[in-house]
């Protein structure tokens, strides 16, 4: 088992120097209560699904944080009931002081799933949407009864399996225009970017992603300094490919890129993040193994407190970035970069996070890339600049 704790970047060192939440002492750190209470309600009235909300007994407290999460069943069983991990979780932390829930979502078919790519890609787009509304659910709560006293500013959201990868594209897709066509298609379809299961004119702004074997069509959805991840995933996983691949073993023709895929992008990227590596574990290992759940709720647990209580992540806040134009993009034998402040380096990486092209000592705003030597496909360029005041900027180059 390897572990990461990543908040990468020149400028980590200004950590220290970000506004520290003032949480009451042992609160979201420790069990401080000894029982919960469960409810089921509805949170969407539009196609009637539910979720069971656990509070800690005998809490006072007037802004509590939230952690929704998704049960796993590759999309096409499981329920908010049925998924052990996301149970306990839900149990433990309420025990520390969040509200917590676990949602019920739109399943699939199977057969359906692995006879069309698109039928599969409508299946995860309505499942997201579902999870879009489970957070606006709570959002508008806060708006209008205040029945569960959450602080807006602290929403957790993810799952185990499927559920991870739901609320991963929850949160890092922030828009249409980021989302590749076969999805953009998809989404138009089922409601557009924000869905259509209900709670509308209410955020879908989100603290942090918890990905337990969980995976994203793409690792170009991670941008620089991108939403904060907890992570953790078997690197013999056939359900949830590790790396990139087709889920279920290869039945559903649909790209999933893991953990093993992500880690390199999220690095590349200064994204904060835990993550656990499991050598040679398969799907969910957690689920059967008391030692490796303990394991995930700690790392979770202590994740989830500092991105409350200590102000770990406000690094990015510290610095200014500037303006960087490609042209043209799509690129054939070259594309131009420029800058309004002089580079100090370009690097160009593939989509799992690797530099195929570097050029230090670059000390000017314009520089020209020889995409020529690189076979067709979508890249990412990393830019930083003389003046260390600056944050490096990320792009997507397509080349044809």
């Amino acid at each position: 088992m390897k572990f990461a704790l990543l908040s990468l970047i020149a400028g980590c060192t200004l950590l220290g120097t970000t506004a520290t939440a003032q949480c009451p002492a042992g609160r979201y750190n420790s069990e401080l209560f000894s029982t919960v209470t469960t409810t089921t309600v509805t949170y969407s009235d539009v196609y009637n699904l539910q979720m069971n909300v656990y509070q800690p007994d005998g809490d006072t407290y007037p802004n509590r944080p939230v952690m929704i999460l998704a049960h796993g069943g590759s999309f096409i069983g499981g329920d908010k009931d049925a998924d052990a991990t996301v149970n306990e979780l839900c149990e433990r932390f309420a025990k520390r002081g969040y509200v917590t829930a676990s949602i019920n979502y739109r399943l699939g078919n199977l057969f359906s799933m692995a006879s069309d790519s698109v039928e599969a890609i409508n299946t995860v787009i309505k499942a997201i949407s579902d999870g879009k509304a489970a957070v606006r659910f709570f959002v508008k709560d806060a708006a209008t009864t205040n029945t569960y006293h959450v602080d807006t500013n602290n929403i957790f959201v993810g799952g185990n399996s499927a559920g991870a990868v739901l609320y991963m594209h929850v949160g890092y897709l922030s828009s249409i225009d980021e989302c590749p066509p076969h999805i953009a298609t998809s989404m138009a379809a089922n409601g557009g970017f924000e869905g259509n299961s209900g709670n509308d004119g209410y955020t879908t702004k989100t603290k942090a992603v918890i990905n337990l074997a969980g995976a994203l069509n793409s690792t170009s959805f991670v941008n620089l300094w991108d939403k904060p991840s907890v992570n953790a995933h078997g690197t013999a996983d056939n359900t949830v490919p590790y790396n990139c691949g087709w889920p279920l073993s290869g039945v559903v023709h649909v790209t999933l890129c893991g953990l093993g895929a992500l880690e390199p992008v999220y690095t590349a990227n200064s994204v904060y993040h835990y993550s656990k590596i499991y050598e040679g574990a398969d799907h969910v290992p957690w689920s059967s193994d008391a030692a490796m759940f303990n394991s995930v709720d700690s790392m979770t647990e202590e994740f989830c407190y500092n991105l409350i209580c200590t102000g770990a992540a406000g690094v990015k806040e510290a610095h200014a970035s500037t303006e960087v134009q490609i042209y043209p993009n799509p690129a054939g034998k070259s594309a131009n970069i420029h800058t309004a402040s002089p580079m100090r380096s370009v690097a160009i990486l593939d989509p799992t996070g690797r530099i195929v092209l570097m050029a230090d000592g670059v000390d000017n705003t314009s520089y020209n890339i020889n995409t020529a030597i690189l076979i067709p496909g979508n890249y990412i360029v990393r830019t930083t600049f003389r003046d260390s005041n600056l944050l490096p900027v990320v792009k997507k180059l397509t080349i044809q």
